[in-house]
């Protein structure tokens, strides 16, 4: 009897940034085929414009989840895993699951991962894993953890975050590109603080790293905290070159695994 086929497609957003794709994406897919090697490893980018991009400046193509999921269908395999890279469940998550949905077929197994931030149970995991990256704290010292944000109804797992890093008595405030910066800066304002950690909240340390966070541009959130009178550090990494990040979503394919 033929063995069965099986492949694990991970899927991102995507970056135009080289070394944000090979520190974080590149680095967690090589982790995927180490672990799982009995399984076929393959890439798909949710942004079309980052396909776009690529396929222009650089000659790189990169399949839709789409085209990468019919391509493993057309390939015969039978039991395929599709893990998100993703941070929320939000609109690039919603692509996946009707992706899904258009492409099922009876006689193959097709398993849907979870988001960092799904259920109640993760919002710990998720602090635990921040906790290998965060500095020690000082006194008037707060880290300012910085997510992408969005309009869909997943945007209230960063407040959700942010409850629990207070449980925790942790020194971090967390807000979104999509909210900006002023936001932050009156809160800042109220608290004690003088000094300020960005960290971004981000997969990969691409374009919104480099220019929307921590840019020398005067619209970045780090020129406006210096222009503000707030002393600025910066991490200029994103989630996915941290092992405890990459660790979980290891976890969420030997989940599907075990289901």
């Amino acid at each position: 009897m033929a063995e069965i086929k099986k492949a694990i497609l991970v899927v991102s957003f995507g970056s135009s940034v080289e070394s944000a794709r090979v520190k974080a994406i590149q680095k967690i897919e090589e982790l995927m085929k180490r672990t799982f090697d009995k399984y076929q490893v393959e890439r798909a980018f949710t942004s079309n414009r980052i396909i776009k991009k690529l396929k222009e400046t650089e000659g790189i193509v990169i399949d839709t989840p789409e085209e990468a999921l019919q391509k493993l269908i057309e390939q015969g395999f039978q039991e395929i895993i599709i893990q998100p890279l993703h941070i929320i469940a939000g609109y690039e998550f919603d692509k996946i699951k009707k992706t899904i949905m258009d492409n099922e077929n009876p006689n193959i197994d097709i398993k849907l991962g979870k988001p960092l931030l799904f259920e109640e149970t993760d919002y710990l995991k998720v602090v635990e894993a921040l906790k290998t990256q965060l500095p020690e704290d000082k006194e008037e010292q707060v880290v300012i953890l910085i997510g992408h944000g969005t309009n869909h109804s997943a945007n209230e797992c960063y407040e959700k975050l942010q409850e629990y890093l207070s449980d925790k008595r942790l020194q971090v405030f967390v807000g979104t590109i999509e909210e900006g910066v002023d936001p932050m800066i009156t809160k800042l304002k109220a608290s004690k603080y003088k000094e300020v950690v960005l960290i971004p909240f981000l997969l990969v340390a691409g374009d919104h790293v480099q220019n929307d966070l921590l840019g020398d541009d005067q619209h970045s959130w780090k020129s406006n905290l210096i222009h503000n009178g707030y002393a600025v550090k910066a991490y200029h990494k994103g989630l996915g070159e941290n092992p405890a990040f990459q660790d979980l979503y290891i976890q969420r394919v030997k989940d599907l695994m075990n289901e």
